[in-house]
């Protein structure tokens, strides 16, 4: 059903639920004055108290939805309609778009009416597509039955001999199971004998797996019965320890009483014949004349038929008609060899193989009459076909039938193979006659050849004899003239006591290698005889015989020459049976054949008729008009291969000799039109050419009466090989239309067209599909009734190159239209679908008794719904014996994966319609094919055929509303309103909520495009195809999740929140809110209720409006419009209005502060460097007189004071206010770079008291004293000395700790410094580098 978004009904005022002093929460509703009857209706209107549930709303009629249903509102609705409690429910198909007045209930249980219940979100408004609602069964009085019960044992198959079966019986119940293998003993088995009349006596136990029997497979109760340690045991059931659900064995129990019985009689039904009973351990003839008339079925015969009896027969018909075969891998019956099954009333079952021995397979042999066993097998399969396990043979019965096992449809796990004497046969082929070619062995079924490995001459003469060909013959194993053949060889090796070939033993060469290197026997038998017919056409003309290389004639006498020997003239030539027979003259009677032929129906060449001799001097000639049985077919009936068929030979055409013209006439010939179309693929290869050519003669009337020439068929033969490309054709008539059925199985007639083109399936273009012309070409041709409209395609779109344009049609088949490829890049080329009259689709539907909520697709009712013109009707397909290959086809057509196992459904559900067919499929490509007509039977005792599988797609919304199916996201493409509503309801939040969804341009390479017919409630029933998506994810967000809040205290702009992470909000504005919803509103966000005297702010922008009318219970359901007309805000009694908040303060912008700072910083930088710079001028030009006076070599002073400057520099660092102080203080006494001994005296001062040495320092200075140039000065008597090993104080500046400095202090005046000082002297004075005492670094 669709939503209802526009139900307004008046709200009555005044008529409150509940009291004015109730909770704001339930002050808030109103009752809805349209609320109308719940009662409860059934099919004849009998009981009041049990039917269907319906709600009447404004006087309509309407259903309740069974969402959140439970047992309290089963409470509620027997007690709305005032019938007591619930007894049972049940659920009821209501018609398809039936309105829905209530769904999601939620009832406590206490209410009175189910209109009290919470929950629904008011009349018709939540979405409800399911097609069954509750059917209710209440009881206004209790009814208390005391009964009695009664124990009882039986067995199952015979009187005295069988499963040991209980049975509680009372007065209306009957109660029955087995009970288990599991501790029961032979004292038990004898206990339990003497309990049965006329079983009375010692009891044994037997083999269990005898007696399972379908009824114990099927059942479900079990009991375990433990009698030791009980003394005095009257009644089995006195030792039951325990019932449990299923017996895996039962307790199978032989009483002296048992009597064994067969018939013997013939082999093609083991069935009917005499009657023999076992004594001793021996069958003898049964004497009495008084036979049990459950007789066949306890020899699993079936039923008696009436039958004679007397003293000296005793011979019974049973209706079953049963007999041993052996049938190869296809199910075919063999002769002599194979898997061993039971034949039953036409219908082959396999015999399963657990505990066989020799007995058995020698039990199949001999009663197959097929000699002794030359080779047994125990082959592993899994096949639910067994009718025979366990078999245990004596040696002595009338048929393997007879022996004791377990008689029962079951799965086999392992099954017998057995090959007998007789399936050995041998044969000449591929000679000229049939007593000359390769010799070939059947071997189980198979024609192999035979290696000349250990071939003697005595072999040779077997053959021949057994052959009827002579006694002897002429070995060419070591010459060319015949074919090697292909595949496996076998050897033979035969023994003085061997007097036929089939006594010989027969030995496969399994390796490949071996098969190829063997040579085969190649034999010519003495009674060779070739036979032709001399005429125009290949299978017509004088009949002649070649003997020793010389031709006859065969006499067209009247005595010899008749039907029926034309027949098999053109038989032996491979040409059917003759049309016509005469004679002609002849001038040349030495020439003529002198033997005569009678021949039988079974033979099959005229040398193995009886013969006669005859006059040779008759001057007539026998002249036959055959059958012509030589076809030249196409390899796929309009298009393939070439493909030339005779009676005993089928191969393709080279197609180096061959043309359009001979392309034409074949397929005007096979009636595939007049024209050909231009092949797209080269033929196979790998196809086997037989055949060179084929030349039309003059008189020819078809291409079967065209000459044939064969390829070489000699693989040894030293000629170059023809090419291995094979003629081929297309012929227009080829082409056909479809329904692809990928991803579209459970639909027939409906679907995206296809067109079938040399084995390609194009798609069909939408603008030639919505002619109706071609739609009911199409329709008719499929046999789907009419066409009914075209479709878009389903699915993403066709990796075709090429679509099929179909125009111009008229007849009720394609190829009679106009049919053209093109290729598919313009709008004009997008493919399109049909939907015909006879349109048909599979579900499951789930609605069982104990069934709360139905949301399982893959279990359920099989139904089959079909086109009813605006809507589908329903129709249940009835119980049938469902194989797993039907189970599971439908299963994949439920894309539903494995199939699990099915059974037949008795439910309270209706069925009204029937399917008229069930589902047999025997390679079958899709389930509609399995589909098969059945016998109508009662509709009222018919069961439903209930499948289950192991699939259910899982459906997920993330937390960003986005859907997926089996984690495969969906796709926006097709998508409709409805399916949301369908994923939200499924997931039980309620109605979607579409106007927030919204289409996105996103590519996602692997998604699922759905497509849900009317019938589907469930997103996993609907159609689905994965593929690439152009349209984005599709996003769903559900009403019960919208949570609601104002801008401020109760009352403001109003906003819903849709989605959490990342969280999500819209602001809409109340329209048409009703009374009651506004105060649950209120209620919801703390408040009281809802205040009208309040003025509502108009908004300057609001994004939606949230529209709800007077019949909503939910404000989650409303409906959400895309404008909001008069953008407005809400309030609640309470409001408390926010004090406005000072005027935010611009936020300022860090960027241009910093930047600033940094300009600010450069510029002080430069300030320094500058000021540094000019105090280093004045200070130069302060000091010029003293430095004029003093006795030094200054002339490089500037140089000097520039390599100071750019040592700085190069070194990356300014020197500090304190270094440029200090170089004041001495710059007219240095003339050296004071930088590197400030660096050095950095890392290691010299002195600590930097202070006093500068203070004498200065003095000196003051004082004028000269400063003498071997770096010593004196200040007051004290004379100091720096001493520096290092001459490169780079060095120093890099590693201070390695510096080495001292100082040394003198008393008084010093004489001359000697020679190692004056060369410490010159060693300063060559790196122009001195340090000046008492100044820090």
């Amino acid at each position: 059903m669709e939503m209802n978004t526009k139900t307004s009904v008046a709200l009555r005022r005044g008529d409150d639920v509940v009291p004015p002093s109730a909770p704001p929460h339930l002050r808030s509703l109103r009752a809805d004055a349209e609320q109308g009857k719940i009662i409860l209706r059934n099919e004849n209107n009998a009981n009041p108290c049990e039917g269907h549930v319906e709600a009447y709303y404004a006087n309509e009629m309407g259903y309740v939805g069974d969402k959140n249903w439970n047992n309290k509102t089963d409470e509620v609705v027997c007690r709305t309609t005032h019938c007591g409690r619930p007894v049972r429910k049940s659920n009821v198909y209501r018609p398809f778009g039936s309105t829905v007045w209530l769904n999601e209930l939620e009832c406590k249980g206490d209410e009175k009416s189910l209109w009290d219940c919470d929950g629904w979100p008011g009349p018709k408004v939540s979405f409800y597509r399911k097609p069954t609602v509750k059917r209710i069964t209440c009881s206004c009085k209790s009814l208390i039955i005391h009964i009695t019960h009664e124990i009882s044992f039986e067995l199952e198959q015979h009187q005295c001999e069988g499963a040991v079966k209980y049975r509680i019986q009372s007065a209306d119940e009957n109660l029955t199971g087995y009970i288990c293998s599991d501790g029961f003993e032979d004292d038990d088995a004898t206990l339990l004998c003497n309990s049965i009349p006329r079983c009375k006596g010692a009891g044994k136990k037997v083999t269990s797996q005898w007696m399972r029997t379908d009824t114990f497979m099927s059942s479900q109760q079990g009991a375990l019965i433990k009698c030791a340690g009980i003394q005095n045991v009257k009644h089995l059931w006195q030792c039951v320890e325990s019932l449990s659900s299923k017996c895996k064995l039962p307790a199978a129990v032989s009483c002296k009483g048992h009597k064994r019985f067969q018939l013997r009689g013939k082999k093609s039904n083991v069935c009917s014949g005499q009657l023999e009973e076992e004594v001793n351990d021996k069958w003898k003839p049964n004497k009495n004349k008084k036979t049990n008339p459950d007789l066949c079925k306890k020899l699993h015969c079936g039923s008696s038929q009436a039958h004679e009896q007397n003293a000296t027969d005793n011979h019974v018909n049973c209706t079953d008609q049963v007999k041993v075969v052996l049938t190869d891998n296809s199910g075919e019956e063999t002769k002599c060899y194979g898997y061993v099954k039971i034949q039953r009333n036409d219908v082959r079952n396999h015999v399963c193989g657990a505990d066989w021995t020799d007995k058995e397979y020698e039990m199949v042999c001999e009663e197959l009459g097929c000699g002794k066993v030359i080779k047994k097998e125990m082959k592993s399969i899994n096949i639910k076909d067994g009718i025979m396990n366990h078999v245990k043979c004596t040696g002595g019965e009338s048929s393997l039938w007879y022996c004791r096992a377990e008689h029962r449809q079951q799965q086999c796990t392992s099954v017998p193979y057995v090959a007998c004497q007789a399936s050995l046969e041998v044969r000449l082929q591929d000679g000229p006659g049939k007593c000359a070619g390769r010799l070939e062995a059947k071997v189980e079924g198979q024609w192999k050849s035979v290696s000349n490995s250990g071939w003697g001459a005595s072999y040779t003469q077997h053959v021949c004899k057994l052959l009827d060909c002579g006694d002897g013959g002429e070995d060419k194993s070591n010459s060319d003239e015949f074919s090697q053949g292909t595949g496996d060889k076998v050897t033979f090796s035969c023994t003085e006591a061997d007097k036929t070939m089939t006594d010989c033993k027969a030995t496969e060469i399994k390796n490949k290698k071996g098969n190829e290197n063997e040579k085969a026997v190649q034999l010519i038998c003495n009674e060779n005889k070739l036979l032709f017919l001399d005429g125009p056409q290949s299978c017509s003309g004088d009949v002649t015989i070649e003997y020793n290389k010389e031709l006859y004639w065969l006499s067209g006498s009247n005595e010899t020459w008749n039907k029926e020997l034309a027949n098999k003239v053109c038989q032996q030539m491979h040409c059917g049976n003759a049309s016509s027979f005469s004679q002609r003259g002849s001038e040349d009677r030495n020439r003529m054949w002198n033997e005569s032929f009678s021949c039988s129906s079974d033979q099959k060449s005229i040398f193995d008729c009886n013969r006669k001799q005859i006059n040779s001097n008759s001057s007539t000639i026998a002249h036959v008009e055959c059958e012509g049985k030589i076809t030249v077919t196409l390899q796929h009936e309009c298009w393939g291969a070439v493909k030339i068929s005779t009676r005993d030979d089928t191969g393709y055409v080279s197609g180096r000799h061959w043309s359009d013209t001979l392309s034409k006439e074949l397929c005007k010939e096979l009636g595939c039109g007049t024209e050909i179309l231009r092949p797209t693929r080269r033929p196979d290869t790998r196809l086997e050419i037989k055949f060179k050519s084929l030349f039309k003669m003059k008189n020819s009337v078809n291409m079967s009466q065209y000459s044939i020439v064969k390829m070489e068929t000699n693989p040894e033969s030293t000629r170059s090989p023809e090419p291995r490309d094979p003629a081929y054709v297309v012929c227009k008539g080829s082409v056909k239309p479809r329904f692809n059925d990928k991803d579209n199985e459970r639909h027939k007639c409906s679907g995206n067209v296809e067109v079938f083109y040399e084995d390609q399936w194009f798609p069909v273009s939408k603008a030639d599909l919505d002619n109706k012309e071609t739609q009911k070409t199409i329709c008719m041709e499929l046999k789907c009734g009419d066409g009914l409209d075209s479709k878009a395609y389903f699915g993403p779109r066709p990796t075709m190159s090429n679509v099929v344009k179909v125009q111009e049609c008229s007849q009720n088949t394609i190829a009679k239209c106009k049919v053209v490829t093109f290729e598919s890049n313009s709008q004009i080329s997008d493919p399109g679908g049909l939907h015909c009259s006879n349109w048909r689709t599979l579900a499951l539907e789930d609605f069982g008794t104990s069934q709360s909520s139905s949301e399982d697709v893959c279990k359920g009712d099989l139904v089959v719904y079909s086109n009813k013109e605006s809507e589908p009707k329903r129709n249940f397909v009835s119980s049938q014996d469902l194989t797993e290959a039907e189970g599971q086809k439908l299963c994949d057509a439920m894309k539903c994966g494995k199939y699990i196992t099915y059974t037949n459904s008795t439910g309270d559900l209706k069925a009204d319609n029937w399917h008229e067919g069930i589902f047999k499929c025997k390679n079958s490509k899709n389930i509609w094919d399995c589909e098969t007509q059945k016998q109508q039977q009662d509709q009222n005792k018919t069961a439903k055929l209930f499948i289950e599988c192991k699939g259910n797609p899982k459906i997920k919304l993330s937390q960003t509303g986005e859907l997926s199916i089996d984690g495969v996201t969906v796709c926006n493409s097709d998508w409709e309103e409805d399916y949301s509503h369908m994923v939200c309801q499924q997931l039980g939040k309620g109605n979607a909520i579409p106007s927030l969804s919204k289409k996105q341009s996103t590519t996602l390479r692997d998604s699922y495009i759905v497509h849900c017919d009317k019938h589907n409630y469930l997103i996993g029933q609907c159609q689905r195809t994965k593929g690439k998506c152009n349209e984005g994810p599709v996003s769903i967000y559900c009403s019960r999740d919208v949570e609601f809040n104002t801008t401020e205290t109760c009352g403001g702009v109003l906003s819903i929140k849709y989605q959490k992470t990342p969280e999500k909000r819209l602001e809409v504005c109340p329209s048409n809110f009703p009374r009651g919803l506004s105060n649950k509103l209120c209620n919801k966000l703390n408040c009281r209720d809802f205040d009208p005297s309040k003025r509502a702010i108009k908004q300057l922008k609001m994004e939606q409006s949230l529209d709800c009318s007077s019949s909503y219970k939910d404000l989650r359901y409303c409906v959400l419009k895309e404008k909001c007309e008069t953008p407005t805000s809400f309030f609640c009694e309470g409001y408390q209005e926010r004090t406005p908040d000072p005027l935010p303060v611009e936020p300022t912008n860090p960027v241009p502060i910093i930047v600033g700072l940094l300009i600010v910083l450069i510029l002080v930088a430069l300030i320094v460097i500058l000021v540094r710079y000019r105090i280093k001028r004045r200070n130069r030009k302060s000091m010029m007189p003293y430095m004029e006076e003093a006795d030094w070599d200054s002339g490089e002073y500037e140089d000097v004071d520039k390599s100071d400057e750019m040592g700085s520099f190069n070194r990356s660092r300014f020197r500090s206010d304190s270094d440029v102080e200090r170089e004041r203080d001495v710059e007219s006494n240095r003339s050296y770079n004071y930088d590197d001994v400030d660096e050095m005296t950095e890392a290691q001062p010299l002195t600590p008291q930097g202070s006093m040495v500068r203070a004498a320092q200065d003095q000196d200075l003051q004082d004028g004293a000269d400063k003498p140039s071997d770096g010593k000065f004196s200040s007051n008597g004290v004379t100091y000395e720096v001493e520096d090993s290092q001459e490169n104080y780079d060095d120093i500046d890099a590693s201070p700790e390695n510096a080495k400095t001292m100082a040394e202090v003198h008393d008084g005046p010093k004489p001359e410094p000697d020679g190692d000082e004056e060369g410490t002297k010159d060693q300063f004075q060559k790196n122009e580098e001195y340090l000046v005492p008492g100044q820090e670094g």
